[in-house]
């Protein structure tokens, strides 16, 4: 069979014969990272993917590799979408065993507890199943009229394991996730799973589960404000403004930056802010000093994302110089969705950020880093 589908971000259940094919399958998907799958084995360290899954697969069956620890990789794993509340919890049920999930599919619903002896948080897991549509074309045992292989479309129906791992501590809760498209059955082209969809309903399932309580903080405040206000102006730290999406009294802004740093070739809305600086000093008969410049720009980019209606806005800020990029820090980089006002963007519907994995750590790192700013 020939396959004409691009294969979604995501482990995919084909129905394995067995817990160990599953269990390889697993570990092989993209669900797991090659330096998770390393962080696991003793020996082979080296192999292809598949390989060390299939290893790794062998030594849980045996228990030799005992499936907690396993499991303890898989829910540490640094992932692309973050969102966390803050209050607390009262207690810690055992639901349905997370060590399942490695060798068969299991119904949807809770997973957990996973613990770590030597910090105070645990992990649960909330699995939700998707359908997922594979198109292809396959050789028939007949031939066609005029003699040649007859080719046959077929469409076979599998399902789609999405994860949501819970982070749950003394005072917060982080859900997070990966995302990913899809073919929908009645489609041709592939689509984004909407999650907007369920991770609300998430939160207040766990919460019910734990008898907790907990709530958003104030992203917009922390981010515009006390994050703003010690790091942008900061010598020491680079702060690019990377997306901007705004609307109010029927004017929408939507300014976004593309390429590399470089302020000798400043694009999007590193352009645009650049420029209006520029014209506002001019126009005062100031000096155009770097200083200048960086305080007017911050004071007009402050005034449209927090005059302006914002929605979402991504940033980056790394520790050292723009003159020696190549020692440079990643601290934290991520597209925040403030959930304010109106919007007829579906992604807006709850607080959330997408964040970015190489050189800034994923979700993992994108919540101690806020954390620590909230004071925790």
């Amino acid at each position: 069979m020939v396959n004409h589908n691009s294969y979604p971000d995501a482990f995919i259940d084909k129905g394995f014969p067995d817990s160990k094919s599953f269990c390889t399958q697993f570990l092989y998907s993209p669900e797991f990272s090659l330096y998770a799958l390393k962080s696991l084995a003793v020996k082979g360290k080296s192999l292809p993917k598949y390989e060390l899954a299939s290893r790794l697969a062998e030594l849980i069956e045996n228990d030799t590799l005992r499936a907690e620890e396993v499991m303890r990789s898989f829910v540490t794993q640094p992932r692309k979408f973050l969102s966390f509340k803050l209050g607390s919890y009262k207690k810690l049920p055992e639901l349905r065993s997370a060590n399942n999930l490695l060798t068969e599919c299991c119904d949807d619903g809770w997973h957990g507890p996973i613990t770590n002896p030597s910090k105070s948080i645990a992990w649960y897991i909330r699995t939700k199943k998707i359908p997922f549509y594979e198109r292809g074309v396959y050789q028939s045992q007949t031939t066609s009229e005029n003699g040649g292989e007859r080719q046959v479309s077929s469409t076979a129906s599998y399902s789609i394991r999405w994860t949501v791992i819970a982070e749950v501590a003394p005072h917060y809760i982080a859900l997070s996730w990966n995302n990913f498209s899809y073919n929908v059955q009645d489609r041709d082209s592939s689509t984004q799973f909407q999650y907007w969809n369920f991770i609300p309903s998430f939160f207040d399932e766990i919460s019910e589960k734990l008898n907790a309580h907990w709530e958003y903080p104030l992203l917009d405040d922390l981010v515009l404000q006390k994050i703003w206000d010690k790091y942008l102006l900061d010598p020491h730290y680079i702060w690019q403004h990377l997306r901007i999406r705004a609307d109010k009294k029927g004017v929408a802004l939507n300014a976004h930056s593309t390429g590399k740093y470089d302020k000798k070739t400043m694009r999007g809305l590193q352009a645009l802010s650049h420029q209006l600086a520029l014209t506002a000093l001019d126009s005062l008969n100031v000096d155009a000093t770097p200083e200048n410049i960086n305080n007017v720009e911050s004071s007009l980019l402050r005034t449209l994302i927090k005059e302006w209606g914002t929605k979402s806005y991504e940033f980056s800020l790394d520790k050292g110089y723009e003159e020696d990029k190549c020692k440079n820090q990643g601290i934290f980089r991520a597209h925040f969705y403030f959930a304010n006002g109106v919007s007829s963007s579906p992604q807006d519907s709850f607080r959330h950020l997408n964040c970015f994995i190489n050189n800034y750590g994923g979700s993992s790192q994108a919540l101690q880093f806020l954390l620590s700013e909230l004071g925790y």
